[in-house]
């Protein structure tokens, strides 16, 4: 337990199949819970818990974790759970918290960052990574290439960050489901499951914060999903993706996210 060497990662990861697992609503049209599993290694972003009646949709093995919250997203058993518009407030209760630490400790082989050190706003997440060195495998996420395609993105949303990832290591194949760059928004029994069309409309104008140069910082979820296609799924033949990202990476009216919401008819709400 404690802070992975990046080299003994690359080496142990090296040849590996992976499947990666998002929170998209898009993901529950499949039964991929059998395939999920039979890849060599199972991450998922900011999510690990996955109930039994879940199980043939989205698997059962949680081996790594794309996080830098120690309490996830997900809404376990017991877990009080109050709304306020299209936020979310989990208040868990003494059982959830001792399962978080139990698959923690004993389920997941490494969580993996979802933002580098040089990050701005990297500081905050400093004390969770610390308490899940205490209790599994911690790796930072490396500065490069993250960086470097921050500058064409802007900043990265969790699902994409760990696809930069994977992408620069030495795995043999990634299976991609459930994520979608918000093409299907989230699924039920998640922290960010009351977001709407409006939420993510809002990035294009809100900011956390200012980068360094004094630049207004946001997530651009078409950026990010133009990316993936072109620099990605174009032209890396170890990606695979699940039915519903095929489509929207095929047809190029779902390259804007605010032409995907009027092509399924969602309004504002």
């Amino acid at each position: 337990m404690g802070f992975i060497d990046e080299e003994e990662f690359r080496k142990w990861i090296t040849g590996k199949s992976i499947a990666l697992v998002g929170p998209a609503a898009s993901a529950e049209q499949f039964t991929n819970g059998k395939k999920i599993d039979s890849y060599d290694l199972v991450a998922r972003v900011k999510s690990f818990y996955v109930p039994e009646n879940k199980r043939e949709v989205y698997g059962s093995r949680v081996d790594l974790l794309y996080t830098d919250n120690h309490e996830t997203n997900d809404v376990l058993p017991g877990d009080l759970v109050t709304n306020e518009g299209d936020k979310r407030k989990i208040t868990m209760c003494q059982q959830s918290v001792a399962l978080r630490g139990a698959i923690l400790q004993q389920q997941i082989s490494a969580v993996i960052s979802t933002y580098p050190k040089s990050e701005w706003f990297f500081d905050r997440f400093v004390p969770s990574l610390n308490g899940m060195a205490s209790l599994t495998n911690v790796r930072i996420l490396p500065d490069y290439p993250y960086m470097d395609i921050r500058k064409q993105t802007n900043r990265p949303n969790a699902g994409f960050s760990a696809i930069i990832d994977l992408c620069s290591l030495p795995v043999s194949e990634i299976f991609i489901t459930g994520i979608d760059f918000y093409r299907s928004l989230y699924k039920e029994g998640y922290l960010n499951s009351l977001y709407t069309r409006s939420t993510i409309e809002k990035w294009k104008t809100d900011h956390d914060g200012f980068t360094p140069d004094g630049s207004p910082d946001r997530h651009e979820p078409d950026l990010q999903f133009k990316y993936f296609k072109n620099n990605f799924w174009k032209k890396d033949d170890r990606i695979k993706v699940d039915p519903f990202l095929e489509e929207v990476l095929s047809d190029p009216r779902y390259e804007s996210f605010e032409n995907a919401m009027n092509l399924w008819g969602k309004d504002e709400s």
